[in-house]
């Protein structure tokens, strides 16, 4: 790595880091990005090479690892359709504990910040159409007309956001991806239904 990009990783971190220390001691609506490059020890046009905004910090790279998550279940060689999404859960938990400061200020700072909320919200709809379409492509089935493809997407969608709940309430000191993990294998007994009825091409009643 050259030293200009290794520079800018570094400052990159430290705007990153001294955001975290004021949104955290002030609140986020306090906080100015000419104090947050002040704090990073850098000019604020270098605060603006690195992000548009200083909402950008709190989704630093979030969008991007879950679609990575979303490559991830179209690589899956499961057999399953629950195997596959499991798997898919499994690289949202990584993409999070992979960044824990940001996610755990971001969450508790959503109910609170209508913008950050309104972001979150856009970022979490846009990963559950991926979802759908993947899934639709995996039941052979179209989204347009078959609820089952979303219907899954949503089911672990939530399955992983309560187990991100209970991970942050805790002050992300858990183990993420056990609770997800977990929380995922509550789901499994939908996930397999739904493929059931798909494999048989109706809508089979469970229970």
């Amino acid at each position: 790595m050259d030293q200009r990009r290794a520079r800018g990783l570094r400052n990159r971190q430290a705007l990153i880091h001294a955001a975290i220390e004021l949104f955290t001691t002030q609140g986020y609506d306090a906080t100015t990005i000419e104090q947050i490059s002040a704090a990073a020890g850098v000019a604020s046009r270098t605060f603006f090479h690195h992000f548009a905004t200083k909402d950008d910090i709190l989704f630093d790279g979030y969008a991007e690892r879950l679609q990575e998550a979303t490559g991830r279940f179209r690589a899956s060689r499961s057999n399953s359709l629950w195997g596959a999404l499991a798997e898919t859960s499994s690289a949202v938990a990584v993409a999070i504990a992979d960044q824990p400061e940001i996610f755990v200020v971001r969450a508790r700072m959503y109910h609170s910040v209508p913008a950050l909320r309104a972001t979150m919200l856009r970022i979490n709809e846009d990963w559950i159409d991926q979802l759908t379409a993947e899934v639709a492509r995996w039941l052979d089935s179209d989204m347009g007309t078959d609820l089952r493809p979303r219907l899954t997407a949503t089911l672990i969608n939530g399955a992983n956001r309560a187990a991100i709940d209970v991970w942050v309430a805790g002050g992300g000191q858990g183990d993420l991806a056990e609770l997800m993990a977990e929380s995922v294998e509550l789901v499994r007994p939908s996930i397999v239904a739904i493929e059931r009825t798909a494999a048989i091409g109706g809508t089979e009643r469970v229970g």
